[in-house]
């Protein structure tokens, strides 16, 4: 018969923390595809992770209402991490530039 183990954990269950991140919505952006209009999209990061939203075809007053998760590494030191949010135009749904 075969026996197997597995370590002892001490203490309670580690638990993840998680920020979320709810992008809403957009108001005014500048016309990106040539055309008058943009098909915009947002990039979040966060420490060292990337999440985007799906894009919003030629809206210039965006409606995301979108939840973007992330897992916190290090929750003490959360206050010391940078969200970063931008704004892009979706090059495949029009002839303009990037951001």
């Amino acid at each position: 018969m075969n026996t197997m183990t597995t370590p002892f954990q001490q203490g309670p269950p580690q638990t993840v923390r998680r920020l979320a991140v709810e992008v809403v919505d957009a108001r005014n952006l500048l016309p990106k595809d040539g055309q008058g209009s943009s098909s915009p999209y947002v990039v979040a990061d966060f420490d060292g992770q990337r999440k985007r939203t799906t894009t919003r075809f030629k809206e210039l007053n965006p409606v995301w209402n979108e939840s973007l998760e992330f897992i916190v590494s290090d929750p003490e030191n959360m206050e010391f991490e940078e969200l970063e949010v931008e704004v892009y135009n979706d090059k495949k749904f029009g002839n303009g530039s990037g951001r």
